[in-house]
C-alpha cells in the first residue's frame, strides 16, 4: 500500500506535472523578455511546427518564412495562452498562417489567370516602384467587379477562387446543394469575365497580352 505521510512517506512528483510545470517557468520568462527563453521554447517546439507546415500544404521554398511567422505571431501573443497544451497552442497558430498564406497565394493567382498580368504582392518597392500601384489598382479592379455581380454569385465567386474552398465546403456555409454552387460559379465567371472586358481591364480571347 502506498504510504502518503508519515514518518518515511516519499512526495511524487508525475514526470508531466514536472514537465508542464518547467514549460510554464519558460513561459513566464520570455514574457518577461527573456531571449534564452524564447530560444529554448523555439528549439523544443521547431521540429513540431516545421511538420505541421509541411504537412498542410506548405510549399518548400515558404518554410523558412512561415516558421518565422508562427513562432513570431506565438511569442507576441504569449500573454493570450492560459494554460493546457502549448504544442496544440501552436499547431493552432500555424494553421492560420499557413491558411492564410494559401488564400494570398490563391488571391495572387486569381489576378494573374483573370487579368494576364504577373503580379507581386510582396514585391520591393526599390526594384519595382510600379508594382506596389499595380497591385491596388488590380485589387480596386476586382472589388469593383465584384460589386458588380448578383449577391449569390459574387459569394460563390469569392468563396471558391479567392478562398480556395471546394465545392462540398462552400455549399456547407451557404446551405445549398453542390450542384448549385457549381452553377452559380459559373455564372458568377462569365458575368465577371463580361463586366471586366466591357471596363477594358481583362484581355478579350486572342489579344496580345
Amino acid at each position: 500500500m502506498a504510504r502518503w505521510a508519515g514518518v518515511g512517506a516519499m512526495t511524487v512528483i508525475p514526470r508531466q506535472v514536472s514537465v508542464e510545470h518547467e514549460l510554464n517557468e519558460w513561459i513566464a520568462r520570455c514574457r518577461e523578455g527573456d531571449e534564452a527563453a524564447f530560444r529554448v521554447l523555439h528549439d523544443a517546439h521547431f521540429a513540431q511546427v516545421h511538420r505541421t507546415a509541411r504537412a498542410l500544404g506548405t510549399p518548400p521554398s515558404e518554410l523558412d518564412d512561415v516558421l518565422q511567422e508562427v513562432f513570431a505571431s506565438a511569442f507576441s501573443r504569449l500573454a493570450q495562452f492560459h494554460g493546457g497544451d502549448f504544442g496544440h497552442w501552436l499547431h493552432r497558430i500555424c494553421a492560420n498562417v499557413v491558411t492564410d498564406r494559401h488564400r494570398r497565394r490563391r488571391v495572387r493567382e486569381t489576378f494573374r489567370r483573370l487579368f494576364g498580368a504577373s503580379l507581386q504582392e510582396e514585391a520591393d518597392p526599390a526594384a519595382a516602384p510600379d508594382r506596389s500601384t499595380e497591385q491596388a489598382e488590380a485589387r480596386a479592379q476586382v472589388a469593383a467587379i465584384l460589386a458588380r455581380l448578383r449577391p449569390r454569385q459574387r459569394e460563390v465567386f469569392a468563396l471558391y477562387e479567392l478562398e480556395g474552398l471546394s465545392g462540398e465546403e462552400i455549399a456547407a456555409r451557404v446551405g445549398c446543394p453542390v450542384n448549385t454552387v457549381w452553377t452559380r460559379l459559373h455564372h458568377a465567371r462569365r458575368a465577371f469575365l463580361k463586366i471586366g472586358r466591357q471596363r477594358g481591364w481583362i484581355e478579350h480571347p486572342g489579344e496580345a497580352p
